[in-house]
């Protein structure tokens, strides 16, 4: 985010350009103890400070730091509440080394704590070992605070070696540029090289045109004699990208083909100068290129400082010659809810709570907005699990959990809470010895193990008790079951060294500390998988037997749109019900990719409006079976806000697993639970529209009309069905070949196709019923299988 500043040359007056003349208040720190005091800084670890009047850069004394055991330690000016998240500032030291001390590299750094979170950012550096005793050295470089506004701040001056003494002096932190607003301009870059060069440059390289390959069009920009890997084809984007804004970036690289089967790692780069400091930022990280095919370079970067100059590069990891083409830099708005549309939760009032997940930044804002907008229901992603709340021994951190529940009560949303006791996300010692080695099976370990889970989970409630009237649910354990086992259950650390009894243990635990209305779960994944669903039936038939309180069975819902069919959903829940009279049964982190190993969906970068429409009809069929349960589905909820935050967002992979976007705008998948009929293509309908040919080969002209919303995509006739009702009996004979695939229907437009029938000896006023099923490959039309009916085209008493 920040990046590390590469150059550390002395900065004079800060330029005019970069930030206007300064405010009187732009100085924020100003230190040179000429008053023989500390002027506010203290150290940091346990060093000693003192203001000497051995050397000084100017004036007469400087600030010493002695007593230094570890590199981090040294001088400190506490921060907090003082810096302007989004603001840029200059940070600067003078630095000398203590008489006698080796030379050593020196540098500015920045603790951060913020949502009970700390991070450590670097602001500049001096070179590995630019720091001498022999005389002043200037440490400088530029930072802007991330949001949110952190809790803590504090700059410290650090260094390589951990016992070097050091003299500061003239330390300051300056205002560089305001918070940023809205940017200029919104035009971005687009460049396809069909009309030359169109304002790129060689950065250390020659480029030109070349027509030898082009992704798109007939040219792409060609760099060679790069004198170094940092060289090729650049792009002044000073007035492109703008301070505090967000683009999305996409490029396309390959190598020439004098390369031959070679590959080199590309990447794209940005250029900061700010006044005489030079910082390197990584903009879309190493892609592997060869010289077969184009490969895209894409990403989403946001500028966070200012600058009087930015350039825009591609590198790679050597100085072979490289070829871009189709270079988009496109304006990211900032995200805003749409606040004339109807609520998710309210939506589906009268069937049960819909939630989301809470997590840093989730609850703040904008998307803390829409949260209370949609959502009825929230439970914290990552900030109960055991590893968030005691990642030490009896040191526990409920900071971000507290933020959560502070904001649920204030808005209204009930919360889950989740989870107790689980596999992943443990911190190691819980299974380990005092002495930090892994216990091993025996009754001791057993007790051990134990106890660590009654005290764990004794104090989470304890501490969450104030809060209870506000929880209706908790995921107790997680993930137990591996059908692959014959006793079903997952080998991990809990169940090696306890057996069972960790499961009997937190449900009695929890019980024991939780009122009747906050109901227990059992929470897991792949629930309808068959064997994975009779294991389940054998997990809760033995805490019944045993007595257990548990009070209801979570289904994940981690799904993907091949898998599974909303009529397997419906028999699982069904099957529990039955088997289990009065469980309550929640889906508790849904979500739906669109990448599947089966054969039907693929992984995408950009993800097709066909595709989004599949998703929207997805939700809609899953929703319908959840209502259709009549009750046996206490709520929903949703694992992710929108898609700008979500487990299944990685590196190019595009998902779009939930119900609003990387903007907060909604998709297809909201509308398929809030409203289907909004769905691309919900509307289309088909007619017989002519009927003309010989006897033995009559064409029925078929039409199909789409009305919107949306296109209807991949429209195609299923089949072609005659019965007949009246006349002499004859036995026509379809001769056309099903499917028909009749293509994207745009909105407004229509589309036909004939079917060819053979009605030889069939009567003149021979009738017959038509049962002609047709689909959009968005909707899932006529797949009961996926939950959607045909849409047919029927009709009795037609004529031949």
């Amino acid at each position: 985010m920040l990046g590390l500043i590469k150059s550390w040359r002395t900065m004079g007056a800060l330029l005019l350009g970069l930030c206007g003349a300064l405010p009187a208040q732009a100085q924020v720190v100003q230190a040179t103890w000429e008053d023989g005091t500390l002027q506010g800084f203290g150290p940091f670890g346990g060093v000693t400070l003192t203001n000497s009047a051995a050397v000084a850069r100017t004036g007469s004394r400087s600030l010493l730091t002695t007593g230094r055991t570890a590199g981090y330690m040294g001088p400190s000016v506490n921060l907090t509440g003082k810096l302007v998240p989004g603001s840029s500032y200059q940070i600067t030291a003078w630095v000398r080394l203590a008489a006698g001390t080796p030379a050593t590299q020196v540098k500015l750094s920045m603790q951060r704590t913020a949502g009970g979170t700390t991070s450590y950012d670097s602001v500049g550096s001096s070179t590995a070992t630019g720091v001498t005793d022999g005389g002043w050295t200037q440490i400088t470089g530029l930072y802007a605070l991330p949001e949110p506004a952190p809790t803590g701040l504090v700059l410290y001056i650090e260094s390589s070696s951990e016992t070097a003494s050091f003299y500061v002096d003239d330390a300051s932190v300056t205002l560089v540029s305001g918070t940023p607003g809205l940017p200029p301009n919104t035009t971005g870059l687009s460049s396809n090289f069909e009309s030359g060069t169109q304002g790129w440059f060689g950065r250390g390289a020659t480029v030109a045109t070349t027509s030898e390959s082009a992704h798109g069009g007939s040219q792409a920009l060609l760099a060679t004699g790069r004198a170094g890997t940092w060289a090729g084809p650049a792009y002044d984007v000073t007035n492109v990208m703008f301070n505090g804004s967000t683009y999305r970036v996409t490029a396309w690289a390959k190598l020439p083909a004098s390369a031959g089967a070679a590959t080199s790692q590309v990447k794209i780069s940005l250029q900061r100068d700010a006044g005489t400091i030079t910082s390197y930022h990584t903009v879309i990280n190493n892609t592997t290129v060869g010289s077969s095919a184009w490969v895209r370079l894409s990403g989403t970067y946001q500028v966070a400082m200012a600058n009087t100059r930015l350039t825009f590069y591609v590198e790679s990891a050597d100085t072979n010659p490289l070829m871009i083409d189709d270079v988009q830099i496109s304006y990211v708005p900032p995200p805003s809810i749409e606040t004339n549309i109807p609520s998710v939760a309210q939506s589906q009032l009268a069937y049960f709570p819909v939630g989301t997940i809470g997590y840093n930044g989730g609850i703040t804002g904008v998307q803390g907005d829409l949260v209370v907008k949609h959502f009825n229901s929230l439970v914290s992603e990552n900030n109960m699990k055991w590893g968030s709340l005691q990642a030490q021994p009896g040191v526990f951190t409920y900071a971000n959990a507290d933020a959560e529940v502070a904001f649920a009560k204030a808005k209204g949303l009930k919360l889950r809470g989740h989870t107790l006791a689980w596999h992943e996300q443990m911190p190691a010692w819980v299974f380990q010895d005092a002495n930090g080695q892994a216990l091993t099976p025996s009754p001791a370990s057993k007790a051990l193990v134990l106890q660590r889970e009654v005290e764990h989970i004794t104090q989470v409630l304890n501490h969450f008790a104030p809060h209870v009237a506000s929880f209706y649910a908790w995921d107790v354990v997680n993930e137990v079951i591996d059908p692959a086992q014959a006793d079903c259950m997952r080998r991990s650390p809990w169940y090696l060294l306890t057996g069972t009894d960790f499961i009997d243990t937190a449900f009695r635990t929890a019980r024991a500390l939780l009122p009747a209305q906050v109901k227990l779960y059992y929470n897991d994944y792949s629930t309808t998988d068959v064997p994975k669903l009779a294991c389940l039936h054998k997990l809760v038939a033995g805490m019944k037997a045993r007595g257990v309180p548990i009070d209801g069975i979570g289904h994940q819902m981690h799904i993907s749109l091949a898998y599974p069919t909303p009529a397997s959903v419906n028999n699982m829940v069904r099957s529990l019900a039955t088997a289990f009279p009065g469980i309550s049964q929640q889906v508790t982190e849904m979500d739906i990719k669109v990448s599947d190993n089966g054969p039907f969906y693929a992984s995408y970068e950009d993800i097709p409006p066909a595709v989004h429409a599949q998703l929207g009809y997805a939700w809609r069929n899953y929703f319908n079976t959840f209502r259709q349960l009549g009750g046996l589905i206490d709520s929903v909820t949703i694992w992710g806000q929108a898609d700008n935050h979500t487990w299944l967002t990685t590196g190019s992979r595009a998902e779009a697993p939930v119900l609003f976007d990387q903007s907060l705008k909604a998709k297809p998948a909201y509308w398929g639970i809030v409203d289907p009929s909004k769905l691309p293509g919900a509307s289309l309908s088909g007619s017989i529209a002519t009927k003309a040919g010989t006897q033995a080969a009559r064409v029925w002209t078929l039409s199909f009309s789409n009305p919107g919303p949306g296109t209807a995509h991949g429209v195609r006739l299923a089949g072609f069905k005659l019965r007949q009702t009246g006349g002499a009996a004859c036995t026509p004979v379809v001769k056309t070949a099903f499917p028909v695939n009749l293509g994207d229907i745009a909105a407004g437009a229509t589309a036909s196709t004939g079917v060819t029938i053979d009605f030889t000896g069939c009567p003149a006023l021979a009738a017959f019923a038509v049962d002609a099923p047709f689909n959009a490959a968005n909707g899932w039309h006529g797949d009961p299988a996926k939950g959607s009916p045909a849409l047919t085209i029927s009709r009795s008493n037609q004529f031949r």
